[in-house]
């Protein structure tokens, strides 16, 4: 043994390793690039036996690049945890899932991890290269600041400050360097591909520093945001641990947006989060008390705690209304549904005419036949508490009475992984106890995170309207949107999907502004939005006209309709290339009179309905039609509303079409015979048909008899045939197919 402690193997192992450092400094090319080294999350942890100082180093660069090799030099208190505190094996130095030195490319892109104590009061960490710059598939160093690796000390004497920092004034700094080579996939050539030695590194020790506690006193009263409240009075913010120990007055957070450190809830103590308020704890929280968080329809308060989280939690849903029924998700884990449904406060319904008594709870297979596809649990089912709520997993509740329910168990932090079926409906949730973004957020949002997941005509998150009484669409190209805590949702899933994830880095009081896949921005679209409301009730459908757009399915801008309203209206796309209900379609701008869109509608027979539109840059000489082919008539939605009561029940298209058009359009574009097909001319001379089911053949004759034109067309939603060789005049149009023979005057210009 050496004077260190080291057994002469170990220390000509360490030799080398300085040698071949030594080598790599002497090979690689210089150069001037400031890299920045942080300290971030500086915090005391216990393991139930020793204390230890913890915190994580993050790297970032006015350059990006690939990280080769390094080595970083820390100084510490020896009053806190004793000299040479790597001999004394006090010492760790981690490479947590995440960090960068945990990067594999089928290999480790690192390794080599040597720490030495250098001083008594100083220990050194380095790293080698374990892949080749080809390997690494993308700069990991960049202008964000990103998790390198971390450290944790044990302590000799807590009570002592820890005084961590980074050595930046020694002689070996500057130890790092850009990945070495080859550009291939393989192993490092770092003497025949050197990288590039960084010699302007910066060291930036204050985030070492342990946030100061600060103790709730309730000396004033029990708002959080009074600063006579607080054992130093001040508020306490993201540097600082707050600790609330059982006083008279808990305290209260029932307004305002809060950031802290560590908090520790003593037994007997409690915190009571309100309204549209939100706290986010950055470090960890220890509960050993109460903790209670409410939302409703309109708002909620918002719990983030980034690090680790102890203690139960209890989040209460206000709002429901008696009989009606709620699809929500447990914003909490290990909650029994026995003891939910038990719960006299939730006042869950149990319908007892059935055998054995079924409760208002329920989960939704998509598989099971029309009006069996939620499934309820029964009494027989929850003879124990062996039964939790699934953390991400959509419930349908109903109770007796209006009022509340509430879900208690610990606190999720990390990412959820749901299981869902394949090329179905289902029904999941919001496991937090915070919003997520479901679109824009600069992009990082639920729907990009599972975009190859939905089925391609259904890619968004479907939510229930009070207004339209039905599950409606927030996709990418609607305006910003997000989950509230705890809310239910649907999404229809592609072919060999088997599970949906939610992103706890998301979780948010507030979501960031910024947009995803909008190809435009939002006050320049060309947007028709048609109402239909019938009974107090309003419901909607929207056409979007884009540059990018086509008239068949456009992935991502045509959204298909969650079905089974009572009352509902959507499109079919224009080209028939798919045959599910839309209720967003995106079509090409400019081709307004070329195109018709059949609408459809669900009604029941003697329903007086209205329908109206509201449109955004729709261009001022044209107008929206609305044509029913029952009555035969066309009316001009862009000047007036258009009423009428059905005879019988409407399921479907084919009444029911929109025209665009800067023609005025009436009676004489309609069909004598009311069959599904109509035939007009537009502005550019086009001759439009729509509604064909079988092929047919046009014929244009003059006023005189001769044949012109004579021309087969295929079964489709639209057809158009170009005038633009006949000269300006009347003509006779004759269109026959196997059932149908219409003859028609059309005007060419």
């Amino acid at each position: 043994m050496n004077r260190y402690g080291y057994s002469i193997k170990q220390s000509i192992l360490i030799m080398k390793k300085i040698i071949l450092l030594l080598i790599c400094v002497l090979t690689y090319t210089s150069y001037a690039q400031n890299i920045s080294f942080t300290f971030v999350n500086a915090r005391n942890t216990n393991d139930g036996t020793n204390d230890f100082y913890e915190a994580d180093i993050y790297i970032s660069s006015d350059v990006d690049f690939k990280l080769g090799s390094g080595q970083i030099y820390f100084n510490y208190n020896t009053e806190a945890f004793g000299n040479n505190v790597h001999t004394n094996g006090s010492f760790e130095y981690l490479q947590p899932a995440g960090s960068i030195l945990a990067e594999a490319y089928g290999f480790p892109a690192y390794k080599d991890f040597i720490v030495n104590d250098n001083t008594t009061s100083r220990v050194s960490t380095s790293f080698q290269q374990g892949v080749s710059s080809g390997t690494i598939t993308a700069n990991n160093i960049t202008t964000t600041a990103k998790h390198l690796c971390s450290i944790k000390i044990k302590y000799t004497d807590v009570s002592k400050d820890p005084m961590v920092t980074f050595e930046d004034n020694g002689v070996f700094l500057d130890q790092f360097f850009t990945a070495c080579g080859p550009a291939s996939v393989g192993f490092p050539d770092c003497t025949n591909n050197p990288g590039v030695q960084l010699t302007e590194d910066t060291f930036n020790s204050s985030g070492a520093a342990l946030p100061i506690s600060v103790s709730w006193t309730g000396n004033s009263s029990r708002f959080w945001g009074i600063t006579s409240n607080w054992s130093d009075t001040a508020i306490p913010n993201n540097t600082k641990n707050a600790i609330i120990p059982d006083v008279a007055n808990d305290p209260i957070i029932n307004s305002g947006n809060y950031e802290i450190n560590d908090v520790t809830i003593a037994s007997g103590a409690s915190l009571t989060m309100t309204g549209a308020t939100s706290l986010s704890i950055n470090g960890d929280l220890n509960n050993n008390g109460t903790i209670s968080l409410s939302g409703n329809t309109n708002n909620s308060s918002a719990f983030i705690v980034s690090g680790t989280a102890s203690g139960a939690v209890t989040f209460q849903q206000d709002g429901l209304v008696a009989n009606e029924w709620t699809i929500v998700s447990a914003p909490v884990i290990g909650q029994s549904i026995k003891e939910f449904v038990e719960n006299a406060a939730n006042n869950i319904r149990i319908n007892t005419t059935v055998t054995p008594n079924r409760y208002a709870v329920a989960y939704y297979d998509d598989s099971n036949a029309d009006g069996s596809k939620w499934v309820y649990y029964t009494t027989d089912d929850l003879t124990t508490n062996a039964i939790t709520f699934e953390k991400g997993k959509g419930y349908a509740i109903s109770r007796a009475t209006d009022g509340s329910i509430s879900f208690t168990g610990s606190l999720e932090t990390s990412e959820v992984t749901q299981t869902v079926n394949a090329s179905q409906w289902n029904a999941i949730g919001n496991p937090y106890t915070a919003y997520l973004p479901i679109n824009e957020n600069s992009g990082s949002n639920f729907i990009n995170d599972n975009l190859s997941k939905f089925d391609p005509a259904f890619i968004a998150v479907y939510v229930w309207d009070t207004t339209q009484n039905k599950y409606v669409a927030n996709s990418l190209v609607d305006s910003e949107s997000q989950l509230a805590p705890g809310q239910g949702f649907f999404v229809r899933t592609t072919s060999g999907v088997s599970e949906i994830s939610f992103n706890q880095a998301q979780r948010t009081s507030q979501m960031a502004s910024g947009s995803s896949m909008r190809p435009e921005k939002a006050n320049a679209n060309t947007v028709i939005q048609l109402f239909a409301t019938a009974n107090k009730t309003t419901v909607s459908t929207t056409i979007n006209y884009l540059d990018t757009a086509t008239k068949g399915l456009d992935v991502g801008y045509d959204i298909g309709n969650f079905e089974g309203a009572s009352f509902d209206i959507y499109t079919h796309l224009v080209e028939n290339t798919n045959t599910n209900n839309f209720t967003i379609q995106s079509l090409p701008k400019n081709e307004y009179e070329t195109i018709i869109i059949p609408l459809g509608l669900v009604a029941e027979a003697d329903t007086a309905i209205s329908f109206s539109i509201h449109t955004v840059n729709i261009p001022a000489d044209v107008n929206v039609y609305l044509e029913d082919k029952h009555n035969g008539t066309f009316t001009n939605l862009s000047e007036k509303s258009h009423n009428l009561t059905l005879q019988e029940t409407v399921k479907g298209t084919g009444r029911f079409f929109i025209h665009t058009s800067t023609k005025t359009l009436d009676t004489e574009d309609t069909i004598e015979n009311n069959t599904a097909i109509s035939m007009y001319t537009s502005e550019d001379n086009q001759l439009i048909i729509n509604g064909l089911t079988n092929v047919a053949t046009i014929k244009v004759f003059s006023m005189l008899g001769e044949e012109l034109l004579n021309k087969e067309i295929n079964a489709n939603t639209q057809s158009n045939i170009s005038l633009n060789e006949l000269a300006t005049g009347v003509y006779i149009v004759k269109l026959q197919s196997v059932n149908t023979e219409i003859t028609k005057k059309i005007i060419v210009e």
